[in-house]
């Protein structure tokens, strides 16, 4: 039998400028989604567990952040 895992979903504001909004409106209107919604799928799809890559790294010295 397949064992369910709970999840638990965070709240996020992010502030950015303007330039940068109007590019994420574009790419979501391409994909027919709201902003806020392809914002986090391409934060969901970008990020992975599995793609630990050190040319994708976010850190200089290879760590993840916060650690």
């Amino acid at each position: 039998m397949k064992e369910i895992t709970k999840t638990k979903n965070v709240k996020m504001n992010l502030t950015i400028p303007p330039e940068f909004y109007m590019v994420l409106q574009q790419k979501a209107q391409e994909d027919y989604v709201r902003v806020a919604t392809w914002t986090k799928q391409f934060l969901m799809k970008s990020l992975d567990e599995g793609d630990k890559s050190e040319e994708k790294c976010l850190t200089n010295d290879g760590t993840a952040m916060g650690n």
